[in-house]
């Protein structure tokens, strides 16, 4: 891998500190006004992300991964600030948080797509899932420490202190992306249909692809009952037990421990040679992690539970994230990397409100269940070679 790719990493690594202080403080405030506050600011978050990612996919098609999240890191940055003075002005209240979850999931429908495909941009495609699962592992990393960074942060500075990291962090995500070239850049479409074409054209390429289509329905079924798990089920059993936003904060960072165990051994030694079984396994060991989340008598038995989910996550995306990279036409880079994103949108704005109405207890039970699901799927599918991993 060219040193390239190893700059571009450092600064998009480090915009996930500023991320994940940010999203532990809405998360954290919008608990404290109500679990129903809480799941309509996390909805404020995915349902414009739902709406405009196969916008941003063709964008991304039309005028380069690079300079759509040139853009993107530009305007949510100055954004972040913004926001900051408005909180620091007027306080928090579930208007802002709203505002605020909006903001990032509209910018955010444009940067994931462009964010998603950038690692093909940069190392050739026998390295893609080593280049990949470092990283993750980088951005779990900063994740992990800014667990318990961001409770730190929500009790010293609050709202307004995560608002202004996350500014600076994309401030120089967008200076170090600025000066780096891409040495795989794909060129810019010339004929450019209509936005609606082109969006069209990307789902065709999805349905017909038995791959593709596969990886979509399996992520969707597990992104919306296992994302939920830290950004809302987490903060409300710690209410529930009477837990510290510092105590929620290692519950977290367990989570992001164990994926990242998995990814380093990924990005030193690669994948596993079938990708549908290593993932299928990856979900049932993620199921039992959030069961035993569901049981957690104190706090370290809930790190242990969200370690054990974190290591079965990590093996279910490290093997099937690089399969479907590889797998997209380069003429559908950002359109076919939208869908994958919006197959983790949609299902969550529903599975999310879904959870926040049931008792906290019967919302991790159903989402062990529903991840259990996903990995018989996986585990029922016949090997073929399309479905073998780098």
């Amino acid at each position: 891998m060219n040193r390239s790719y190893y700059g571009w990493l450092a600064g998009s690594t480090l915009s996930v500190l500023g991320d994940t202080a940010l999203f532990f403080a809405l998360g954290w405030a919008a608990t404290g006004i109500g679990p129903r506050v809480a799941a309509l600011v996390l909805t404020g978050f995915t349902l414009p992300r739902a709406v405009l990612l196969l916008l941003g996919g063709v964008l991304g098609d039309r005028i380069g991964p690079r300079r759509l999240l040139l853009a993107c890191t530009a305007i949510v940055g100055s954004c972040c600030f913004l926001l900051a003075v408005a909180v620091g002005i007027r306080g928090v209240s579930a208007g802002l948080l709203l505002a605020t979850s909006v903001v990032v999931g509209t910018v955010d429908a444009f940067a994931l797509p462009a964010a998603g495909v950038l690692p093909r941009l940069f190392v050739p495609e026998d390295q893609l899932p080593k280049a990949m699962a470092l990283r993750t592992s980088a951005t779990q990393l900063i994740t992990l420490a800014g667990g318990p960074i961001s409770g730190l942060l929500v009790a010293t500075v609050g709202l307004v202190g995560a608002l202004t990291l996350d500014g600076l962090t994309f401030a120089v995500q967008f200076a170090v992306l600025l000066m780096l070239r891409p040495p795989y850049d794909v060129t810019p479409q010339r004929v450019r249909p209509s936005v609606v074409r082109d969006a069209v054209d990307g789902l065709r390429v999805a349905v017909r692809d038995p791959v593709l289509r596969m990886i979509l329905a399996v992520v969707a079924l597990v992104a919306a009952f296992v994302l939920p798990v830290t950004s809302l089920c987490v903060p409300l059993l710690a209410r529930s037990n009477g837990w510290e936003a510092k105590q929620a904060g290692f519950v977290v960072a367990g989570n992001v421990a164990g994926g990242l165990l998995v990814t380093v051994l990924v990005a030193r030694f690669g994948t596993f040679t079938r990708a549908e079984l290593t993932g299928g396994l990856g979900c049932l060991l993620a199921a039992l992690g959030i069961a035993g989340l569901a049981l957690a008598p104190s706090v370290p038995a809930a790190i242990g539970a969200t370690l054990t989910q974190g290591v079965g996550i990590g093996l279910f995306t490290s093997h099937l994230a690089p399969l479907f990279v590889r797998s997209t036409p380069r003429s559908h880079l950002t359109r076919l990397q939208s869908l994958l994103s919006l197959a983790q949108t949609v299902p969550l704005i529903a599975s999310t409100n879904l959870l926040a109405t049931l008792p906290i207890h019967q919302s991790l039970t159903l989402t062990a269940t529903t991840t259990a699901l996903a990995g018989l799927i996986l585990l029922k599918l016949k090997p073929s070679d399309r479905l073998v991993a780098l």
